[in-house]
């Protein structure tokens, strides 16, 4: 059974392949894919570029290799024979190339304005969501670059559903390791921390509380990245973090709890103690420890922000050799 997709516009495509009554399609099992394919796409009367396809199966939403036979690739195969359930068959479904979904993505992003450029801008975390592979080829043809450079001429809306497309990217390893081999994202990451909107400012936080918890050593990429961005506009590290504990924009207890679980899951993932002291100085010359005192001494704190400033307290205590003092849970 064989079925296509048309996703020729991967910004306007459907999840449903046609035609709902697939056609039998007879796969010789001894010759390479790339050989039978045309025959596929006649078949179907498909509406994509012939050099442009790709076979994919509906069970797994695995893709199969053109360059190999049906025989070479038996494991991919496993589970397709059984029904889908009330006499459902599963079917080999044509549609467009990773490689070339991914450039028309990524043109479309470059070229686009106005509506159309949100409009795009808004299926992108969709696009990811019913395609895991696609992030892997969106890395590999420097996507992140591509979002940086319209997130960084970008109004806030805009902003906001690239770091929603972002959100989705991390969450697959290699959206992740892209990310940490692309200090570039990190650094535009840190840079919309000192955002005057409060949902961009929120959403950068989250996204990096989740690339620093990933493992520890994205914790001196951060710094790499914190260190750029301040020393571009001649601040003093972590100021746009300083910025929101000292509530130069009002009191917003969900930012303080994020800039100050960023600050204690930082420095939790640092590797030694000189680089500890490196970035507990940097904080305390900006005057921490008196704003924490302020937040500490106010009725009506929030308890996830004391347990924070308390967590940071405890952690110094320990490093500085108050034996008293367990190390707190990280």
């Amino acid at each position: 059974r064989v079925q296509f997709l048309d996703d020729t516009d991967p910004f306007n495509s459907t999840n449903f392949p046609e035609p709902t009554r697939p056609p039998l399609f007879t796969f010789r099992e001894d010759l390479p894919l790339i050989n039978q394919i045309a025959g596929v796409h006649r078949l179907l009367k498909a509406p994509h570029k012939p050099d442009d396809c790709a076979l994919q199966l509906s069970h797994s939403g695995s893709y199969l290799d053109l360059e190999s036979t049906l025989a070479e690739q038996r494991d991919e195969l496993e589970g397709f024979q059984e029904d889908r359930g009330r006499g459902k068959k599963h079917s080999i479904i044509l549609r467009t190339q990773l490689s070339v979904r991914v450039h028309a993505c990524i043109e479309k992003l470059y070229n686009s304005t106005g509506r159309e450029l949100r409009r795009a801008l808004f299926s992108l975390k969709q696009i990811f969501q019913d395609d895991k592979d696609l992030v892997h080829e969106f890395v590999v043809a420097e996507g992140l670059t591509c979002l940086i450079k319209v997130g960084a001429e970008a109004d806030q809306n805009y902003q906001n559903y690239i770091l929603r497309a972002l959100g989705q990217i991390m969450l697959y390893v290699d959206g992740m390791n892209g990310l940490m081999s692309h200090s570039e994202t990190v650094q535009w990451l840190y840079s919309l921390v000192g955002s005057k909107f409060r949902l961009v400012v929120k959403t950068s936080l989250k996204l990096l509380l989740v690339f620093v918890e990933y493992t520890e050593s994205n914790a001196a990429l951060l710094i790499q990245a914190v260190n750029a961005v301040e020393t571009k506009r001649g601040t003093k590290l972590w100021w746009n973090i300083m910025e929101i504990l000292e509530e130069k924009d009002g009191v917003d207890s969900e930012l303080l709890v994020f800039a100050m679980t960023l600050i204690n899951k930082t420095l939790a993932g640092l590797p030694d103690q000189d680089s500890y002291y490196d970035m507990v100085d940097c904080l305390e010359d900006q005057g921490l420890e008196a704003t924490a005192l302020r937040h500490l001494g106010r009725k009506g704190t929030d308890l996830d922000l004391v347990e924070q400033f308390n967590i940071y307290e405890m952690t110094l205590r320990h490093e500085d050799g108050d034996d008293e003092t367990q190390p707190p849970p990280s």
